[in-house]
């Protein structure tokens, strides 16, 4: 299903509200998300954002944007989507979103859209193309052993990230500091 299109006087305050930048941006949605929108309980059902949910990047003004996906882990309470991104909802439990989340953020699903689109003015993602998408789902025990391998060589991968860039933010500083103090005379310069 597409997302809801309002009138910019509904938006910034008011239920939650899933934005492309949240699905862009994300592989797992935040399950806080920063967008307002004034929506009514038949809007807040109708374009409900449940654990499970999968939401891609349905519009962009390239292909490369297109087919993003980033997919709920946890019920947002009143939320709402965006037009400009289509939800996929699963039914039954055939796949866990713990394996989904890696599974249609993966680089060839992308391309499989990419391949498949016609641009015109804007490149645009349409539920057919979407539910011709093939998914091939491995039993859940092998889903489940498959997202916590990934879950924990992300998490590694993340905190060297955030290591260096420690590093990189201290070394940033103490150069300030050594332009400050040779500039200033506090440092003899040989």
């Amino acid at each position: 299903m597409n997302g809801i299109s309002k009138g910019g006087e509904f938006f910034g305050k008011g239920s939650p509200f899933v934005s492309y930048s949240d699905v862009y941006k994300n592989e797992a949605l935040p399950t806080v998300v920063k967008g307002r929108l004034h929506s009514t309980p038949e809007e807040q059902e109708k374009y409900s954002v449940k654990k499970g949910d999968v939401f891609f990047t349905r519009t962009s003004e390239t292909i490369d944007e297109i087919g993003f996906a980033s997919t709920c882990m946890e019920n947002i309470s009143q939320a709402t989507f965006a037009g400009f991104l289509i939800r996929f909802r699963p039914t039954g439990s055939e796949i866990l979103p713990s394996f989904s989340k890696y599974y249609f953020r993966n680089k060839l699903v992308s391309e499989y859209f990419a391949k498949e689109l016609v641009m015109v003015t804007r490149a645009s993602l349409g539920q057919e193309l979407l539910k011709s998408l093939p998914v091939m789902l491995p039993p859940i025990p092998e889903q489940r052993a498959i997202a916590d391998y990934l879950d924990e060589k992300c998490a590694a991968i993340d905190a060297m990230i955030a290591e260096k860039e420690a590093l990189i933010a201290d070394l940033e500083a103490y150069k300030k500091s050594l332009i400050y103090e040779t500039v200033t005379g506090k440092r003899e310069v040989a």
